[in-house]
This record gives structure tokens, sequence and C-alpha cells, in this order.
């Protein structure tokens, strides 16, 4: 039927065409994956900044405990048991950043797959023909422009979460300085901001292959169902 309705197509370019649409699918497919896992890293973030601030307040602490001396004024301010119950919440805190972090690394893995795939079938086109798929047109770039876009923003986006599993593991509650080179890796909001906004209006192949907008309005709808759960009640 293909064949009646284009004769001039021959069965090598009729493959040829499959072949670019079966790429083109998994390219809008990546473009939405991206923009999930980008929300998921938005939220982890997000949730990541209130659990820093109680560790910075922890911090301060634990460091005024250990330097009072045998005649300090209040000792009875500055027991075991208070000593016990920061560092019992110092680690109750450490490990949901560690476990924020993983959930990132995690999706970011299964993102990577999708990725490989994506390489494999694009590694199979034949790109000596000069279709508009391949060279680009004046309302699209060019396939191979995207792949490598495809590839940069994955990198872009493990360092950061590699960066921030680096940052978590000198988190130590008598260095206040590892707390704020955390706290200053989260609230690096501009530098997100930006790179939010390359993502929704450069990593597009056509804008008419992405689905509806929703309304403006409508706010980031976090993973966290309440984010509110992580403002800690202090114990000591």
């Amino acid at each position: 039927m293909a064949a009646e309705q284009e004769p001039h197509l021959t069965p090598q370019l009729q493959e040829h065409y499959e072949k670019e649409a079966e790429i083109l699918m998994l390219l809008v497919d990546l473009e939405q994956r991206y923009q999930e896992f980008y929300k998921l890293y938005q939220c982890e973030v997000e949730g990541q900044k209130i659990i820093i601030e109680r560790l910075w307040k922890l911090t301060q602490r634990y460091l005024i405990l250990i330097s009072c001396v045998p005649g300090c004024r209040y000792p009875e301010v500055y027991t075991l048991s208070a000593e016990e119950a920061i560092i019992n919440e110092y680690e109750e805190k450490l490990e949901t950043i560690r476990h924020s972090n993983n959930e990132m690394k995690n999706a970011l893995m299964e993102l990577n797959n999708h990725c490989k795939h994506f390489y494999n079938v694009y590694g199979e086109l034949n790109k000596s023909l000069e279709t508009p798929f391949i060279m680009g047109d004046k309302h699209h770039r060019s396939i191979r422009y995207h792949k490598i876009m495809t590839v940069d923003i994955f990198n872009y986006l493990y360092a950061a979460v590699l960066k921030m599993k680096c940052y978590m593991h000198q988190l130590d509650p008598i260095n206040l300085d590892s707390v704020e080179d955390y706290r200053e890796l989260l609230n690096k909001d501009s530098e997100r901001e930006e790179f939010k906004e390359y993502l929704e209006n450069n990593y597009i192949f056509c804008k008419c292959l992405k689905p509806a907008p929703t309304c403006p309005i409508e706010k980031l709808k976090c993973l966290h169902q309440n984010i509110q759960s992580l403002r800690y009640v202090s114990r000591v």
C-alpha cells in the first residue's frame, strides 16, 4: 500500500524512514523522561534544604556541647544523654539525605538505560542520506545535535547527583564547614533555574510533539506528599 501511494520510495528508503520514525519516538520519550527526572531532582533538593538547616543547628549545638569543660556554667544542660540525642538525630537526618541521593541516582541509572537504547538505534541510522531528519531544516535541528544534547544533559545531571553524594560523605557533626558547603551546594537555585529553562526550551525536537501544556499557575507537584513533615521538632 505504501509503495502504491509513494512510488518513489525504494525498499531501502522505506526502511530508512521507518528507522527515523523509531528514533524520533525514542527521542520524544527521552524528552519527557528528562523532564520527569528533573522534577524529582528539584523536589529532592528542596527536601534536603530543610534537612541541612536542621543539621546545621545540630552541629552548632554539638560543638558547644563537646567544648564544655568541667567548670561549665550550666553542667546540667550538657549531659551524656544530650550528646547521644544530638548524634542520634544527626544520623537520622544524614540517612534521609543518603536515601534521597540514592533515589536520584537510581532514577538516573534507569534513565541511562533508555538513553543507551536510543544511542544504539541511532547508531543503526544511515547518516549518509541527506534527509531533513539527518540534516535538519529551518524548523528543526539535526538528529545528531539532539543526540549530542542527550549525552551532555545526562552528564550534567550525573555530575550534579555525584557531587551531592560526595559532599554528603563529608558531613560530620564536628565539622560545621562540611554542613555549610553542602548547604551552599543546595542553594544554587539560579543555576538550576537556568538549566531548567534550557531543558524546557532547547531539548525538544519539535514543539508540536510535546504534550498539551498545563496551567501556568500550577505549582511543582513534589513527590514528597507533605514536605512539612521534614521540618523536625527539636528533641534537644
